[in-house]
């Protein structure tokens, strides 16, 4: 299993989990404390992004009761133009926040999610 400290078992828990090798490329990208699993090089869409983020709560036993899943993997517009939408059914062009290893790890020190 995992051990250490807070900071060592999730950068451990997420390179061994989650953090994959790219398509055509030799190696995986290095895990460090800015690591962002909602943007940058390599952001995960929103399905794996709701299934790490279920293991990270339990796993870490961190009380979710105040992440905002949408504010890291916003709704998408989809293969339906926003102009065909019923104005009650619009979805914003919302770029997701940086979702970073570093919050994780402060999160599961503090055990409940600290950021909005």
């Amino acid at each position: 299993m995992l051990s250490g400290s807070i900071d060592a078992k999730v950068m451990e828990w997420y390179d061994n989990t989650f953090n994959k090798k790219p398509l055509f490329s030799k190696t995986k990208p290095a895990v460090t404390m800015e690591t962002s699993l909602s943007t940058g090089d390599y952001p995960w869409e929103r399905s794996a992004g709701d299934e790490i983020m279920k293991d990270y709560f339990s796993r870490f036993n961190v009380e979710s009761e105040s992440f905002d899943f949408v504010a890291y993997w916003p709704y998408e517009k989809g293969l339906l133009p926003n102009l065909l939408r019923p104005k009650s059914q619009k979805v914003a062009n919302t770029e997701p926040k940086p979702l970073t290893i570093r919050m994780l790890i402060e999160s599961a020190k503090a055990g409940r999610w600290l950021y909005s």
